[in-house]
């Protein structure tokens, strides 16, 4: 029985106007589906991936919001989100499609030192 690694998936970018949130919830939610071992921290502009009731109809794009509320069905569990980044974009948790737990700059830094691959969109 061979055991996953520890994937980190840090997720910075705004949800529209690029494909890279997409491509990190389409990964994401690939590696959930082979069962690896996955831990996602959204940090920077990446929060507004999280916000409740995206309106993405006027970008052309889907919302992520039905991915994002999918990750416990590919048990994708440890979801963090920057408290800091939030503090900063003025977003209560309350506004979060998602029960993201959160966590300072330094508590991020010590979960990513945990993991074995990083990847970064």
């Amino acid at each position: 029985m061979t055991s996953s690694k520890k994937i980190g998936i840090t997720l910075g970018h705004t949800p529209y106007g690029s494909d890279l949130a997409q491509e990190a919830l389409d990964a994401t939610l690939a590696m959930g589906l082979f069962g690896q071992d996955i831990t996602l921290i959204f940090w920077g502009d990446g929060v507004f991936q999280l916000l409740k009731s995206q309106n993405s109809e006027s970008v052309h794009q889907k919302s992520l919001e039905k991915q994002i509320n999918a990750f416990e069905l590919y048990d994708i569990e440890r979801v963090f989100v920057c408290a800091q980044s939030l503090e900063q974009r003025n977003i209560s948790t309350s506004s979060l499609c998602t029960d993201a737990e959160c966590l300072s700059p330094t508590e991020i830094q010590k979960v990513l030192s945990t993991q074995d691959t990083l990847l970064s969109f």
